[in-house]
């Protein structure tokens, strides 16, 4: 097998253009190959980190039942609620935030609109999530009788930094309402929360409500933590009594849309290996067509079918790896520049923003996208050179020393 490699090697220089041709198909199949990967992991980790460290956070808990019928009564009593928040404070670099979360109306003297109605701890949220960093006006929550709304909501109401809004919602004793003044807006990229969201401190979400407790507790994990593992660990502590769910379970609609796209990016990526695969798959036909005579001289001096067949094909695949390492040296330029500077979405960041897509999104590297390229693209070169490798090893060495 090393001679063959040995051979291989030495014929391919022996045609620099015609090598430099095919190694410029795969170079070029392949780039694009690794920057569209980079585009969509980058895509996909705004996203997630988006959605984690500004509204879900990495673990959130409920009390067993509570996602099947969302209203306050079926939150975490105290002494439930003080239990989690040991539990979590347990997990070595963990963070926990509380929250009373009911859907209500939200009216200001010049309109109203339906939005769910976050109680957070003034203290522990910005420990969780970096909604406190997205102010673009104000403060964050400090004293009571104090709201927090989305920058695109006080718009739409024509609401103002110091002004006054009412919050309806119905609790256990039915219908219940409080005056809050707005003290800050915040412009997060979740349409989630810029446009529907209100966040007033815990207590006055309690006393509002009339409910002592919460519905869930949101959970920070160090960056690059697993999220599965402390999942699995508050979980087996807590028992069945309660949900615990990562930000992957808890969001099945936006975990659907990153598997429905890397499917699609899957295609696209066998798409253009198969287009390419065109490319040398004529080239090399090309090279045995050329090089009929010197096939002929192997074959008579004793060099069988079989591995005449082998060394096409080993050929065509030293060329693939060759340009997809040339592809790879400039997609890891590429990818870590864009990862530094970013691509403003332009007119897109709006409709972007509804899945929670920042404006500008980065480039980022995920290893198994790039192991799989280089499979792909080691595969299509021994499979485009299957036919010319069998051209070769079919060849009549006596009418191929003929051919002139």
């Amino acid at each position: 097998m090393t001679g063959i490699v040995q051979m291989a090697w030495r014929n391919l220089w022996r045609h620099k253009v015609r090598t430099g041709l095919m190694m410029g198909i795969v170079f070029f199949g392949s780039l694009i190959v690794l920057l569209m990967w980079g585009f969509t992991a980058g895509v996909f980790d705004s996203l997630i980190r988006t959605h984690v460290e500004l509204d879900y956070g990495a673990v959130k808990i409920h009390r067993a039942g509570y996602r099947l019928d969302p209203v306050p009564t079926r939150g975490f009593t105290p002494p439930q609620l003080e239990r989690v928040v040991a539990a979590v404070d347990a997990v070595p670099g963990a963070t926990s935030a509380p929250r009373l979360v009911a859907y209500g109306l939200l009216r200001s003297a010049y309109g109203a609109t339906g939005v769910e109605i976050r109680g957070v701890d003034p203290q522990r949220e910005p420990a969780v999530t970096r909604v406190a960093e997205a102010l673009v006006e104000g403060r964050f929550l400090q004293e009571p009788a104090e709201a927090l709304l989305g920058a695109r909501a006080a718009r739409a109401l024509d609401v103002r930094v110091g002004e006054r809004i009412v919050l309806l919602s119905q609790g256990p004793a039915g219908t219940a309402s409080r005056g809050f003044v707005v003290v800050g807006l915040v412009a997060t990229g979740l349409a989630s929360l810029d446009e529907r969201t209100v966040l007033v401190s815990l207590s006055d979400a309690q006393a509002m409500l009339g409910v002592d407790g919460a519905t869930e507790v949101a959970v920070a994990l160090p960056r690059g933590g697993r999220h599965d593992p402390a999942a699995a660990t508050l979980g087996a502590e807590l028992g069945p009594g309660y949900e615990v769910l990562t930000f992957a379970r808890g969001n099945p609609l936006v975990t659907g849309f990153i598997q429905g796209n890397t499917g699609e990016m899957v295609l696209t990526m066998l798409l253009l290996a198969f287009l390419a695969g065109f490319g040398v798959a004529n080239t090399v036909l090309f090279s045995v067509i050329e090089r009929t005579r010197e096939f002929g001289v192997m074959a008579a001096l004793g060099m069988g079918a079989r591995r005449l067949a082998l060394l096409v094909i080993t050929e065509s695949v030293i060329v693939s790896a060759l340009g997809f390492a040339a592809a790879a040296l400039g997609g890891y330029f590429l990818v870590g520049y864009f990862a530094r500077a970013g691509i403003p979405l332009g007119p897109l960041a709006t409709m972007m923003a509804e899945v929670g897509i920042p404006p500008r999104i980065y480039a980022a590297a995920e290893g198994w996208h790039w192991g799989a390229s280089l499979v792909v693209v080691l595969a299509t070169g021994a499979v485009a050179a299957w036919y010319p490798a069998r051209r070769a090893a079919k060849l009549d060495p006596v009418e191929a020393i003929r051919e002139i």
